[in-house]
Formats: C-alpha cells, sequence, structure tokens
C-alpha cells in the first residue's frame, strides 16, 4: 500500500497488529509505528517542522527530526580516522538522501550509495504479526577498505512512567548531558564526555543518585549514555501508561553497543522542543568516529565483502 504524507510518497506494511509507514526519499526515514492493538503510536512526530527536501551536509536539527533514521558512517561530526581532511557530516550521510525501494507484501528493501566513501547500505524490514525484522547489507562497491559504524535512530514518544529494562548491569560512559545528572556537564555539554559507570545508576553534580532506567518528565533535560549490549540481547521500553511494549532483540557480537538518549523537553535549542527517548542500537561506542577508532576495533569494510547484521523489534500490548 502507497500513502501520502505532507506529499511524499510513503510506503506502508500493514497487518493485524502494526502499521509501518517510510519515506524512501526522505533518507528511508521511518515515519510511523502504530501498535492497533494497542492504539498507540511509538514513534515521536513533530507538527511544527514539516516534511522537506535535504541535502548532503545540511544540518540534522535544520530539519524534521522525527520517527526513525539510520546513522552512517558516523553520527556526531567528526573527522575521519587518520585523515583530518575528510569530514563526516551531522548524524551520518544516509538521513540526508533519497534511497530506492522495493517493496512486497510483508518486507520494504531500501537502498543507497554512500558519497564520502563509495558502498552500497540496504536495509530490509520484514513484517512477522507482532514483530519487525531489521536486516542490513552494507557492501563496499570502491577498490579501498574503510573504517565506519552504524547506529539505528528511533526517536519513541517519551511518557511519563516509562521503564526501560535490560538484564544484567552493563558498563556505561557518558556520552554528553545537559542533566546534571552525570557529574557536571559544562556548558557544551562535554565535560566528563566518556565518564564510566554502570547501568542505570549515576551520580549528578549536587551529589544526588539517579537510575537512568525509570523515566520522568519533572524537570527539562537531554543527556546520552552508550551501554554495552546485555548478553541475552533484549532491551525492553515499558510504557505503563499506554499498556504496551517494544522489545529490541540482537546479537551483542554484532551490535556491541546501545546508545540512550534522553530528550524531555530540552532540545533543539530553537523551536519546538522534543520530547522523546532514543534506544540506538550501535556498531560503535561513542558518536564521532575518530573518537570511536581510538576506542574499539572500529568496523572495516573491504572491498566486495558485504557486512551484514540484524536485529528484531517485538511489539507488546496489555489490554
Amino acid at each position: 500500500m502507497v500513502e501520502y504524507i505532507q506529499g511524499w510518497k510513503t510506503e506502508v506494511l500493514e497487518n493485524d497488529f502494526l502499521k509501518v509507514s517510510v519515506i524512501p526519499e526522505l533518507g528511508a526515514k521511518i515515519l510511523q509505528i502504530r501498535d492497533k492493538q494497542a492504539n498507540y503510536e511509538w514513534l515521536w512526530d513533530d507538527p511544527t517542522r514539516p516534511l522537506r527536501a535535504r541535502q548532503p551536509g545540511d544540518n540534522y536539527d535544520e530539519h524534521d527530526i522525527t520517527g526513525f533514521d539510520e546513522c552512517f558512517p558516523n553520527i556526531g561530526i567528526s573527522s575521519y580516522p587518520g585523515n583530518p581532511d575528510i569530514t563526516l557530516p551531522d548524524h551520518g550521510e544516509l538521513w540526508s538522501q533519497a534511497w530506492s525501494c522495493q517493496k512486497s507484501n510483508n518486507s520494504i528493501v531500501t537502498s543507497t550509495t554512500g558519497k564520502v566513501f563509495s558502498y552500497k547500505f540496504q536495509r530490509e524490514i520484514t513484517m512477522k504479526h507482532r514483530s519487525l525484522v531489521f536486516l542490513y547489507v552494507i557492501e563496499n562497491m570502491g577498490q579501498e577498505s574503510f573504517k565506519g559504524f552504524w547506529s539505528a535512530h528511533p526517536l519513541f514518544h517519551a511518557v511519563e512512567g516509562m521503564q526501560i529494562s535490560l538484564s544484567g548491569n552493563p558498563a556505561m560512559t557518558k556520552e554528553f548531558g545537559f542533566s546534571g545528572r552525570m557529574g557536571s556537564d559544562g556548558a557544551d555539554g562535554y565535560t566528563g564526555h566518556l565518564d564510566k559507570y554502570i547501568w542505570p545508576s549515576t551520580v549528578g553534580e549536587s551529589g544526588r543518585s539517579f537510575d537512568l532506567s525509570q523515566i520522568t518528565l519533572a524537570e527539562p533535560l537531554t543527556d546520552k549514555v552508550v551501554v554495552a549490549s546485555p548478553q541475552d540481547g533484549i532491551i525492553t521500553l515499558l510504557n505503563p501508561r499506554y499498556k504496551c511494549a517494544v522489545q529490541f532483540s540482537l546479537d551483542p557480537e554484532e551490535i556491541p553497543f546501545v546508545g540512550i538518549c534522553f530528550n524531555l523537553d530540552a532540545w533543539p535549542l530553537a523551536g519546538h522542543k522534543g520530547r522523546w527517548l532514543a534506544i540506538e542500537p550501535s556498531t560503535g561506542p561513542t558518536d564521532k568516529l575518530d573518537e570511536s577508532d581510538r576506542m574499539s576495533d572500529t568496523p572495516i569494510f573491504s572491498h566486495k565483502r558485504p557486512v551484514s547484521f540484524t536485529f528484531t523489534l517485538t511489539f507488546e500490548a496489555f489490554l
């Protein structure tokens, strides 16, 4: 089924449980994921920023920043490892490009090609009952190997009383903060960047303890942490107010990190503030590629040796 949202052609997958809307021309953005049984729209939307065409190199926050985008070969603006003359764009380069699309009854396959490096990036979404299976394939089409990492970027509506559930207490680092929940943040939010914690506990600048797994909208804030993927690969976002949940299932060997970004009425600095919670499976331990390369074994994409990985989202309604 095809629909049009704000004039943009939108591919739709739908069954008795879920409705998913994808706009190939806008970075293959997933604009909507509706749990039909719970009558709940999971992805944050912003009526104040209309959808519009993007250009490579655009700033992410100059556009509609809703829904679910893909980030590759980086997230934060950064230099390429070993070559400061190559600057990687804000939130990577995939979100600002038009993708090609092939659709069947239960799947949408979208793909695009790189600008900074020569590669093909493909994402297949398959709908199975109450689940969405995401399969990614990245193929280097050039002659030279390059480094890069991927991160999903789904922005879920943040609702009072939400809970993030994952097994164990994995290692966690501070990415940035404008909340005071992880020591001092500094004027730019990066004081204490990469400070180490254990999920879900932090100590703020005031000495107060915080549990990041419990979501409250009592105060405006924005911050981000990166946790090591739990051993069982399960991360669940519970939404008691609307009696539903979304569960991530992944292989921690394939996807070793999960970014968790809280934005509760604090950002963007200009215009309408967002209210979202992003759970971001990632193959990199931080937002910037050059920094990620110093911290861990950054994925290397070799000539015509495709790299693939997968994760699943399962939606549950408790009525």
